[in-house]
C-alpha cells in the first residue's frame, strides 16, 4: 500500500559501524536505486549520494614552489595549483618533510593549508619536522595552518569525508595536505578508502584547492602499491622516493614518475635530509651503477684526483715544450750569428780578392805592358787556383 519505501540499514565492515540507505521504491518518480552512505550529526541526518558525483574539475592554475628549488626544477617548475600530487614511499624516506616543505613555502606567502593527519598528532608532526629545519608553529599563530588529525578507526569513511568537507568549508584553505591515505584503508576497508579518496579527490579539485597525498608503500613497485587504493588516473603528480643501499650506507632516491602538464625530469636524484632542511642532489652514474651518499663523495673526490693529476701533466708537458722552444730559439741565433760571421769573412775575402786585381792592373800600366797581356792573364788565373 506505500507508495514510497525506504530500506535503512546499519552494518559493521571490518570492525566500522556505517550506515547505508537504499530507496527500494518511490511511485512516479525517477528514484535513484543504489546504496548511498549516510551519516547523523548534530545538524541532523546527512546523505552522500553516489550517483551524484560529476566532474567538474577546474583547470590547472600557475606553478608554484615545492619550497625546496632543485625539486621544482625536477617538476618543471613546481606544482600547479588546482593539481593534486602524491608522494609515495616507505617509511622515513621524507614524504612528510616534502609536504611540510610545500607548506611553509605557501604560508609564507600568505595563502591558507590545511594538514590532515591521520597517523601522527598535530604536536608530534610539528616536532618531528624541526629536525629538519622546518618550524611551522609561527605559521599555525597566524591562522594560516590548521591541523585536523584524528585516527581512522574513530569513524566510518563517510563520518570522515563529512567532517572535513565541513573544516574545508570553514577553514577556506588554498592547499590540503593528506598524511598519509594508506591509513585511509582502516576506515572500513579497500573500498571505502577508494570512494573516500575519490570524493575528497574531486571536492578539492572543484574548488581548485592544490592537494599533496602521502602514501607509505612497502617497496612493491605496482600502480595499486604506489598510487594507494588504485587512484593513479586522479592524481596529476606522482613523485617516488625510495631507498638504495650500498657500500654499508642506505640514501634516498627521490624520481618524478608523472606530472601532468609539465615537463618534467627523469632522471634519479639524491633526496638529502639535514638539520639545514632538504636539497636535491645530483647522483653519479659509474659502469651502469648509481652512486649516492659517501660513494658518490669518494668518486667525485677521485675524479677531482684524476683531473688535477691530468692538469699537472698537462702543465707539466706545457712547460718541456716551453724550454724546447728556448732551446731552440737559442740555437736559431747561435747558427744565425755562425751565418752572419761567415757571410762577412766571405765579402773580406771577395774584396781582397779584387783589391788584388787592381792593384796588378795599375803595377801593369806602370810598366807599360797591356792590362789584358797572356803574362797577366797568367798571373791572375794563378791567383785565382792559390
Amino acid at each position: 500500500m506505500a507508495d514510497c519505501a525506504i530500506d535503512l540499514d546499519a552494518r559493521v565492515v571490518e570492525q566500522i559501524s556505517i550506515r547505508r540507505l537504499r530507496v527500494v521504491k518511490f511511485r512516479g518518480s525517477g528514484f535513484g536505486r543504489n546504496e548511498y552512505p549516510y551519516v547523523i550529526t548534530g545538524d541532523g541526518v546527512k546523505i552522500i549520494p553516489i550517483s551524484s558525483v560529476a566532474l567538474r574539475h577546474k583547470p590547472f592554475g600557475q606553478k608554484i614552489s615545492s619550497g625546496i628549488p632543485r625539486f621544482d626544477t625536477l617538476l618543471g617548475g613546481g606544482y600547479h595549483r588546482a593539481s593534486c600530487v602524491l608522494l609515495a614511499g616507505e617509511p622515513g624516506t621524507g614524504k612528510t618533510l616534502l609536504a611540510s616543505s610545500f607548506t611553509r613555502q605557501a604560508c609564507s606567502q600568505g595563502e591558507k593549508v590545511l594538514y590532515v593527519s591521520y597517523e601522527e598528532s598535530e604536536a608530534a608532526v610539528l616536532n618531528n619536522i624541526l629536525s629538519a629545519g622546518i618550524d611551522l608553529a609561527p605559521y599555525k599563530e597566524q591562522g594560516l595552518l590548521r591541523y585536523a588529525t584524528t585516527m581512522p578507526e574513530a569513524f566510518g569513511a563517510e563520518e570522515h569525508l563529512l567532517r572535513l568537507m565541513s573544516i574545508i568549508s570553514e577553514f577556506e584553505p588554498q592547499h590540503v595536505i593528506v598524511d598519509a591515505i594508506s591509513a585511509i584503508d582502516r576506515m572500513g576497508g579497500k573500498q571505502a578508502a577508494y570512494e573516500f579518496l575519490m570524493r575528497v579527490i574531486n571536492l578539492l579539485k572543484e574548488q581548485g584547492i592544490t592537494t599533496i597525498l602521502t602514501n607509505q608503500t612497502s617497496g612493491i613497485r605496482n600502480q595499486l602499491e604506489i598510487s594507494g587504493s588504485g587512484i593513479s588516473s586522479m592524481v596529476d603528480v606522482v613523485v617516488m622516493i625510495t631507498y638504495i643501499h650500498s657500500d654499508g650506507e642506505t640514501n634516498r632516491i627521490v624520481q618524478v614518475l608523472k606530472a601532468r602538464g609539465a615537463a618534467h625530469s627523469n632522471q634519479w636524484r639524491e633526496l638529502k635530509i639535514s638539520g639545514a632542511g632538504l636539497d636535491i642532489l645530483d647522483v653519479y652514474v659509474d659502469a651502469g651503477r648509481v652512486l649516492t651518499g659517501t660513494a658518490r663523495h669518494l668518486q667525485e673526490a677521485k675524479n677531482a684526483l684524476n683531473l688535477r693529476s691530468r692538469q699537472t701533466a698537462i702543465q707539466a708537458k706545457e712547460k718541456e715544450i716551453e724550454t724546447l722552444k728556448s732551446v731552440l730559439d737559442t740555437e736559431i741565433a747561435r747558427l744565425r750569428a755562425q751565418l752572419e760571421t761567415a757571410s762577412l769573412e766571405l765579402a773580406e775575402m771577395q774584396l781582397e780578392l779584387e783589391q788584388s786585381h787592381l792593384e796588378r792592373n795599375r803595377r801593369a800600366k806602370l810598366r807599360g805592358e797591356e792590362a789584358n797581356s797572356t803574362r797577366l792573364l797568367a798571373e791572375a788565373s794563378e791567383n785565382k787556383e792559390q
